[in-house]
């Protein structure tokens, strides 16, 4: 049994960090180099694997070295990549990530590849019968196939809302843990509060229903009515690449340990906050022991963070 299955679309990120974005023509030296795994879903499973939680991964990739790099970092967290199918011929996604430090921002250059989406019809519902919850990251088909087979046989479903589209919204009524970007709630209700979205969101279907709003914190909605919280603040963030990523795979987690929902909010804030203190979106993230001792004490233990971040950026030229 797996406590949780992705489906999606990994990515192979280089991550690049400057101090301010060179003028046009220009030059400029970089901070930090880094090669690491990346996409929604994907980094949201290696989040909820290094708070102890049993992943799997299921996705289409090429069989370049790209693909292959986003197999072994799972492989590396103890992911089950059995459900993951390289395919010979065809290339995967790729981002070149930029985090200028000066206006704390992100710049993304990517290529989707041409590795094919997941066939809905070719879906292993028995594998996909493990899971305590899925964990999807848009509304293609086979995302919504799986959601639909996932309330018909009582396993939790979560999405990363972080941009709009109607096949997303009409996700609404078969997601238990709906939690979108403020980017969505504008889309998808115009000049509506994120405090009303929320409830919305939840009339609609969902368990849980939260909109995050950056350094504003977030606002969320639940049977047990609504409830806001504000961000951290006071640590020093290095890049924001992949915090809401991070911040699904920690509520996930948190969710299927049975508690309070806005302390699952809170917890999953903490480690989207810490993982915002290392350059990218992987290498920062905290195991549960680690973000315990930070909302205990207000301080963090590098130790083993810092050893990830050295590992990712010796690998950071192989695309």
């Amino acid at each position: 049994m797996l406590d949780v299955i992705g489906i999606g679309k990994p990515v192979k990120d280089l991550l690049v960090a400057v101090d301010g974005m060179p003028p046009e023509d220009g030059a400029c030296l970089a901070r930090g180099l880094s090669s690491q795994g990346g996409g929604k879903v994907a980094s949201a499973l290696v989040s909820a694997a290094r708070q102890g939680m049993r992943c799997g991964m299921y996705a289409v990739l090429g069989d370049d070295s790209k693909g292959r790099f986003c197999k072994e970092d799972f492989e590396r967290h103890g992911i089950d990549t059995s459900h993951i199918t390289l395919i010979p011929g065809e290339t995967s996604p790729f981002c070149l990530c930029i985090a200028e430090k000066g206006s704390q921002t992100r710049r993304f250059i990517g290529s989707i590849g041409s590795s094919p989406m997941i066939d809905p019809c070719a879906l292993d519902f028995d594998y996909l019968k493990t899971a305590r919850l899925i964990h999807l990251e848009n509304g293609d088909p086979a995302s919504r196939a799986a959601a639909v087979f996932a309330r018909e046989h009582g396993i939790l479903t979560a999405i990363d809302a972080d941009s709009y589209s109607p096949a997303i919204a009409q996700m609404e009524p078969w997601i238990d843990l709906f939690i979108a970007s403020a980017f969505y709630a504008e889309k998808r209700f115009p000049g509506m509060a994120p405090e009303e979205a929320v409830q919305r969101i939840h009339e609609n279907g969902a368990k849980v229903a939260i909109v995050t709003l950056g350094s504003k914190g977030l606002a969320g909605y639940t049977d047990e009515g609504a409830f806001a919280l504000p961000a951290f603040t006071g640590l020093e963030i290095v890049d924001t690449t992949g915090a809401g990523d991070v911040f699904h795979g920690a509520f996930n987690y948190a969710y299927l340990q049975g508690w309070d929902i806005p302390y699952c909010a809170r917890f999953s804030s903490a480690v989207s906050a810490i993982k915002c203190t290392r350059h990218g979106g992987r290498a920062g993230i905290p195991n549960a022991q680690t973000v315990q001792h930070y909302l205990e004490t207000g301080e963090i233990d590098y130790t083993e963070i810092d050893e990830r971040v050295a590992h990712y950026r010796q690998g950071m030229f192989s695309f």
